[in-house]
């Protein structure tokens, strides 16, 4: 259920409780209005409360806008806003439409009501999901700080080994007979999480070594699956081993 509909819904049962309780007071010894209709008013006016936390972030601007050639896109899959849900300070919003600004890491909002786009402030953001994909925001600890950096991680396989991906995109501008045009160029990390420490991955090797102590039943399945870790299937292929060994049980 969508934020708008919740609270709509609530807005109507307060009606209709107000409603059932002013008829229900003016019946000769009625009692005492239940309180129903005074719950349902505190469960709106709490919700209205918490909507302007949602919408109070700085507008967004396109920056890349500013170039009248662009190669590519700062977005994740597309710069198109798509429908998804986000965990901000601690409320969970659904049947928003976001987007998900790569280069800046930063998360976009349009506006119920305006054609804005907003910031979500990054700190208030604990989890999001966009087009169906889920995302968390990670702040390392010491321990971690070596190998993550603070911001937003796609969970590509949950459970006791995770696997996560950091999107990331660089943008370069350039010069083409005097004329300066941009270009975005991605280039996503991939983590695993096993016994609460992450390792980057970025092939076969380093895959491998993480999962030895289930080394002959991997290996049997690289070898029955054909996974090949090239270039263009090297994520599915780390996503399709890494739910293998997590299928296998304890580790």
């Amino acid at each position: 259920m969508s934020f708008f509909h919740a609270v709509t819904g609530l807005a109507l049962l307060v009606g209709l409780l107000s409603r059932s309780q002013w008829v229900a007071a003016q019946s000769p010894g009625a009692a005492a209005p239940a309180p129903a209709a005074a719950w349902a008013q505190q469960q709106y006016s709490q919700a209205l409360r918490v909507h302007p936390l949602l919408y109070s972030g700085p507008e967004y601007l396109d920056y890349a806008r500013r170039y009248s050639t662009r190669v590519g896109h700062q977005f994740f899959l597309s710069p198109e806003k798509q429908p998804g849900s986000v965990l901000y300070n601690h409320h969970h919003f659904e049947g928003l439409q976001l987007a998900y600004d790569i280069v800046l890491d930063q998360l976009v909002l349009q506006h119920a009501t305006s054609p804005l786009s907003l910031r979500l402030i990054n700190e208030n953001v604990e989890s999001f999901t966009l087009a169906g994909h889920r995302f968390i925001r990670l702040v390392p600890d010491s321990a971690a700080a070596g190998t993550l950096s603070t911001g937003y991680y796609e969970v590509l396989v949950e459970g006791p080994v995770q696997l996560l991906a950091r999107r990331v995109k660089q943008m370069q501008k350039k010069l083409n007979q005097d004329k300066a045009y941009t270009q975005f160029f991605s280039m996503d990390k991939l983590f695993i999480r096993k016994a609460g420490v992450y390792y980057p991955v970025s092939k076969k090797s380093s895959v491998t070594r993480l999962f030895a102590d289930r080394s002959k039943e991997v290996q049997r399945y690289v070898q029955e699956h054909k996974l090949r870790f090239r270039k263009a299937r090297r994520e599915a292929d780390i996503v399709e081993l890494t739910r293998y060994y997590g299928s296998l049980g304890p580790h």
